[in-house]
C-alpha cells in the first residue's frame, strides 16, 4: 500500500510501484534476471523488447535497493529502542 501511494508522488502506476517494491523481496541477481526474462517474453521484436528493458530495468533495480534501505532503517531503528 506505501508502495503505491509514494509511486503516485514520482509518477508512477500502481501497478510499478507495486512491482518495484516487490524486488525487494528477490534481491539484485534475481530481479535483474527476472526483469530481462519478462521483457524478453513480452517484447514481439528485438527493438521492442530492448525498449522494455531500458525502461523496466532501472526502476527495478533501483526499486529495490530502496525499499531494501528504508526497510533496514526502520527495522534498526525499532531494534536500537530495545537496546
Amino acid at each position: 500500500i506505501m508502495s503505491m501511494l509514494v509511486g503516485k508522488h514520482f509518477g508512477f502506476s500502481k501497478e510499478m510501484a507495486f512491482a518495484c517494491a516487490l524486488t525487494a523481496l528477490f534481491g539484485f541477481p534475481a530481479d535483474y534476471v527476472i526483469t530481462t526474462e519478462v521483457c524478453k517474453s513480452v517484447g514481439t521484436t528485438e527493438e521492442e523488447k530492448n525498449y522494455l528493458v531500458d525502461i523496466l530495468l532501472p526502476r527495478m533495480l533501483v526499486g529495490g535497493f530502496m525499499t531494501v534501505s528504508i526497510a533496514s532503517v526502520i527495522i534498526a531503528s525499532i531494534f536500537l529502542k530495545l537496546l
